[in-house]
């Protein structure tokens, strides 16, 4: 099996959750990253409340925001963390 980079790993998890996993054939835990990635994404953009925000106004759903943005920052941070890890794993001649 092909040597991988762990640093274009993490890079890759850097652009968005889940490409680092893909990168290292790790294709389901990949596309659970990936649609983390996706729903908590689209949650946070459903959530922000910029209406409120350009008013002036301490908006209702910021504790909502808060949670989601959260959770989207765990996933994402964690995504580089595990490509980075398996593909230094395999680097060193390690098995998947």
């Amino acid at each position: 099996m092909r040597s991988r980079k762990a640093k274009v790993a993490m890079l890759l998890s850097a652009v968005f959750p889940g490409l680092g996993q893909f990168y290292n054939h790790e294709y389901a835990k990949g596309t659970v990253f990936l649609l983390g990635g996706l729903v908590l994404g689209w949650m946070s953009s459903e959530t922000f409340p910029l209406d409120a925000l350009l008013a002036g106004k301490t908006p209702e759903g910021l504790g909502q925001l808060i949670t989601v943005m959260s959770l989207f920052l765990v996933c994402y941070l964690y995504s580089m963390v595990d490509a980075y890890r398996l593909a230094k794993r395999a680097e060193q001649g390690g098995v998947f």
